[in-house]
């Protein structure tokens, strides 16, 4: 029966590596900016990035795509706005990849949101979560308190009964009630 497990966990490593992909896509080390400018795959000549401003901001990516391909280093930008997928087909010996790529950045105008720190997508989806639980204790409370005012009061009622039982030395009580200050203050989760 051990070694059943072992074959297991054997193919399941095996298949966690090649489903990673076992080539490398982004052969040329290009910077990627996730959710913003995403090497999917370069080669010499060759770019792909993912790029979902193509989807949502289509004047701006046709406005792109004219702009490169009237350099003449750029012999071709193939759009998909099904996808938000820019191809860029180019000439390596005009052009750095790299070059490519800003360039495709500054006209679609995503030098900004290059330059904001990125945000994981669980991070995005406990922000989601927080704001509903946030705007649910706004309207069972008829705007009385939100979300942080009844996390740190339910902390802080917490923290007085287990001091109340307790006392103060313990420290259960004492991080209860410096989570409810941070709360309070407006440290917590924004």
């Amino acid at each position: 029966m051990k070694n059943v497990y072992v074959v297991a966990a054997a193919a399941a490593a095996g298949l966690m590596m090649t489903a990673s992909g076992s080539r490398p896509r982004n052969r040329m080390k290009l910077p990627s900016f996730p959710g913003v400018a995403e090497v999917r795959a370069s080669i010499p000549g060759r770019l792909r990035l993912y790029m979902p401003s193509v989807i949502s901001n289509g004047d701006a990516a046709r406005n792109m795509k004219a702009r490169m391909e009237s350099t003449g280093a750029v012999r071709e930008v193939r759009l998909n706005p099904r996808t938000g997928s820019a191809l860029f087909l180019y000439d390596e010996g005009q052009v750095e990849a790299a070059v490519v790529e800003g360039a495709a950045i500054r006209l679609m105008g995503l030098d900004d949101a290059i330059k904001m720190p990125p945000v994981s997508r669980m991070e995005k989806g406990l922000s989601a979560l927080w704001d509903s639980v946030n705007h649910g204790v706004l309207e069972a409370t008829n705007g009385l308190m939100d979300g942080r005012m009844l996390a740190g009061s339910a902390l802080t009622v917490a923290a007085l009964r287990d001091m109340a039982v307790s006392g103060a030395a313990l420290p259960g009580a004492m991080t209860l009630l410096w989570w409810a200050c941070n709360i309070f203050r407006g440290h917590g989760h924004e």
